[in-house]
């Protein structure tokens, strides 16, 4: 015999590999669980025999997938198959190793599943396809890693079960994953198969019920669609915005599923994971394993602790760092970027003597990065005395980045550009991994051993002006007097501005743009003509050197534009579609900032000032490029690179079953993902439980400071880092900010709150946004204005506003509140005021 009836066969892992195992288990003692059927693990061993298969051998899964059934084999397989269809519409066809769910060694993910056959054909050949994936690379290696030897391991069953057309399905953690609590069952659920969920197609709702009193805890998912049966195989649908908004599960049914949890968990003796189904009102168990490899209680409470922000700390003087890291921020990049900040910041700030810029802590709380400031002591307020020794750096402040570049940085990523190419091996992951993080601290030292001293300078040239003229707002002035010097975003806009005018020379390809809206429709076309092979051939040029940039600026978490080169698509679009040209705009940055400076120094009587203030104002337009070019460089760069090469090691986790999905180790902390390394460890509920916070966390609006600062404490912080507090002079009808570039101009509003909005801009609408990092600069060329949320004088949105000569009002901490697409308003960038003239209707 081949195969076996779920309610005759033996609880033999042997016989039917351990995912059919647990379901013959389940359903001797009465449990709800679908017919199904075990293709035994003999039938795949009499497979290869009759072909005289070896597991040595070359192309072993393509020679499986195309051979036949010996017909014995054959004609029972169908047999058992075609008696399973007359109670089900349709079945899924799922491999079941032996090891697979075993104590210390957890396959999760590594085999195959087919869901919806229901031909003989698809039935065959899913078999195979399970049987084929059982000699994969991916798991061959894994079993490699798992020390096992190939003589001794095990072949391969087959599940056959009817497929249950879940309304709802989900997975249930018999013990609450996330607090550890055993009294507790975590359940997430969501509409149709529970692919969507295994897959992390969707946020599903989540419930924690009491075992004991049936208490229950909600949080609502966004369920943004479904897998559903469809005539061959499984399509996704969108979910209706009704269903999306209410909980899938009722409270009663909660109570049922969480009687019934409890009956498998006494079954296995301790705590289990359940993948279940309901149809039509039934509830059906489609799989049951016992959770042998999930974290320890204590890993789970201490990881990341010493990152998040406690309750009883939100007290104290807390500062929002979203103005320059937007959060909520990853627990991968939160565990490398909050001890190199720290460090950084500490070390540089000693060594430089910048008080209002040392820290005493970083934390998250809510996900989002906060900092401590180190307060000054009483009389401690004045301007800080430089020696002589800082001075002597102000001539050669860019030249020494870029020496700093050339000896820290480079070769470390062209290291890591080698080890993307290699192949990945867990202990190569291990040290690898290691490196990235004593390299951030490295990097970030030298980051504000950079920065420092350009921000020195630029105060000290501030301060002379605004103590010469008497008027804080000369600041403004000063910062107009450094527009017009070439760095990495300008020369990036100009290399994309060029590609522009080379489409729009050649017919060809200014037809591809305009016939082919949608990005993956040009990038076909581009690929199948000979000038647009040699157009993808330039931009994979330029991406080499300008696509080390990620969609969300310092994270992992979103894709850089050399992996998805759609993005800079967008920017040549609007580029063609504005026809703006890029030298003709910089020529006329460059001669403003000639002119304000000479009309300027032409009012300036005392010479003692003019000959000071022209040194050091050379120094500082000789030094203008570091504010873009180590963005550039360090924080841009290190980042798209280190998110390229831990999606290497996260898919090796995935090999591993320590994950389901490359993309998930952002969300284990660094000591997890050593852990997940060098264990057999699952972090799926982690990771799912994880994502369902991020969701939440993206949805919040945080303060810009917690605690009860006084009021100098407030002014010393404000000085580096621009208003921390809305403007007590706004009204209703106008709102206060920092003037960060002049002019007046009068225009619509265009609320854009993320990069998947950037379509939404046109030419001279008013940008407003919470802040602005390089990716928005794209933006910039068209808009008329900028309004922010957050920002100061010095920030990212200043400075490119101040390039393409536009007005800008920063730090508001209500435009996005206040304002909304549509509104009519006048920017006045030099007095930091926003005019509001007409509303647009709200609904």
């Amino acid at each position: 015999m081949y195969s076996v009836l779920f309610h005759a066969a033996e609880e033999s892992a042997a016989l039917a590999g351990a995912k059919g195992l647990n379901l013959i288990k389940l359903n001797n003692h009465g449990l709800p669980v679908p017919d199904g059927f075990i293709i035994k693990t003999n039938s795949f061993a009499s497979f290869l025999s009759y072909h005289n298969l070896q597991p040595s051998e070359q192309n072993l899964e393509q020679q499986i997938k195309e051979a036949s059934f010996p017909s014995q084999m054959e004609a029972e397989l169908l047999s058992s198959f075609q008696s399973l269809r007359k109670t089900y519409p349709s079945v899924a066809v799922r491999s079941s190793a032996v090891a697979e769910d075993l104590e210390g060694a957890s396959f999760a993910g590594q085999y195959e599943t087919y869901l919806n056959i229901n031909s003989n054909e698809e039935f065959l050949l899913a078999v195979k396809e399970c049987w084929s994936s059982y000699f994969a690379a991916r798991v061959a290696q894994y079993k490699e890693e798992m020390a096992e030897n190939e003589e001794d391991m095990p072949l391969m069953a087959v599940v056959v079960q009817g497929l249950v057309h879940s309304d709802v399905s989900g997975v249930i953690f018999s013990e609450n994953p996330i607090s550890g609590k055993t009294n507790e069952i975590m359940l997430t659920a969501s509409y149709g198969l529970g692919e969507a969920i295994v897959s992390g197609l969707v946020t599903p709702d989540t419930f924690i019920v009491d075992k004991e009193n049936f208490l229950i805890e909600k949080s609502l998912g966004t369920k943004e669609l479904q897998i559903v049966p469809d005539h061959e195989g499984v399509i996704e649908q969108p979910v209706a915005e009704k269903m999306a908004d209410q909980f899938c599960l009722s409270d009663d049914q909660l109570v049922e599923i969480t009687q019934i949890t409890k009956q498998v968990e006494a079954l296995y003796g301790h705590g289990v994971d359940i993948e279940f189904g309901i149809a039509n009102g039934s509830f059906y168990l489609l799989q049951a394993r016992p959770i042998t490899t999930a974290l320890s209680k204590s890993a789970n409470e201490t990881a990341g602790a010493s990152f998040l922000m406690q309750p009883e700390e939100l007290q104290d003087f807390w500062i929002s760092m979203d103005d320059h890291m937007p959060g909520p921020t990853s627990p991968l990049f939160s565990s490398l970027i909050i001890p190199a900040l720290k460090n950084g910041l500490k070390k540089n700030g000693e060594k430089y003597q910048v008080p209002d810029m040392n820290i005493k802590d970083i934390k998250l709380y809510r996900g989002h990065l906060y900092s401590a400031p180190e307060m000054s002591q009483a009389g401690e307020t004045d301007a800080p005395v430089f020696n002589e020794s800082m001075f002597e750096l102000f001539p050669h402040l860019s030249e020494r980045m870029y020496k700093i570049l050339e000896e820290n940085f480079f070769p470390f990523y062209e290291k890591l550009d080698r080890q993307m190419n290699e192949p990945m091996t867990i202990e190569k992951a291990i040290e690898g991994f290691e490196e990235l993080k004593a390299f951030y601290i490295q990097a970030y030292d030298d980051h504000f051993d950079i920065l420092m001293p350009q921000v020195i300078l630029s105060s000290i040239i501030e301060d002379m002006l605004v103590t010469y003229t008497g008027d804080q707002t000369q600041v403004v002035l000063l910062h107009e007097m450094m527009i017009g010097v070439m760095n990495k975003s300008l020369e990036t806009d100009k290399m994309l501005s060029d590609i522009a005018k080379e489409v729009l020379q050649d017919p060809e390809l200014h037809q591809a743009f305009i016939q082919h809206e949608k990005n993956p429709e040009l990038l076909y076309a581009l690929n199948h003509s000979k000038k647009g092979k040699h157009f993808i051939s330039k931009l994979e040029e330029f991406l080499q050197v300008y696509g080390w940039r990620s969609v969300k600026s310092h994270d992992f978490t979103e894709e850089t534009w050399i992996e998805n080169p759609e993005y800079i698509l967008d920017i040549i679009r609007n580029n063609i579609q504005s026809q703006c040209d890029f030298d003709e705009e910089f020529a006329k940055a460059v001669i403003k900032r000639q002119e304000t400076y000479k009309n300027f120094m032409s009012q300036v009587k005392d010479e003692s000032f003019k000959t000071k203030f022209e040194t050091l104002y050379q120094f500082a337009v000789q030094a203008a490029n570091i504010r873009d070019d180590h963005h550039f460089y360090i924080d841009a760069m290190l980042d798209a690179k280190a998110r390229v090469y831990l999606l290497k090691i996260g898919e090796l986790l995935t090999q591993k079953g320590a994950i389901l999905h490359q993309d998930d180790i952002w969300n284990l902390y660094a000591e997890e993902v050593h852990q997940a390394l060098t264990t057999s460890t699952s972090f799926e509920s982690v990771v799912q439980q994880r994502k369902i916070e991020m969701k939440e966390n993206e949805d919040i609006q945080l303060p810009a400071y917690t605690g009860t600062p006084t009021e100098a404490e407030l002014q010393q912080v404000e000085r580096m880092l621009g208003s921390l507090r809305e403007n007590e002079n706004n009204t209703h009808d106008v709102i206060h900010g920092i003037g960060a570039s002049s002019g007046i101009v009068s225009g619509r509003v265009k609320v854009i709150t993320c990069a998947e909005e950037f379509s939404q801009f046109q030419k001279d609408d008013i940008l407003v946004c919470k802040s602005t990092t390089p990716l928005w600069t794209s933006l910039f060329r068209d808009a008329k204005a900028v309004i922010t949320d957050a920002g100061g004088i010095l920030s990212h949105s200043a400075i490119i506003a101040r390039e393409y000569m536009m007005p800008a009002v920063l730090g508001t901490r209500r435009a996005t509140e206040t304002l909304q697409s549509g509104d009519l308003v006048t920017v006045d960038g030099s007095n930091g005021r926003v005019q509001i003239l007409k509303q647009h209707s709200r609904s």
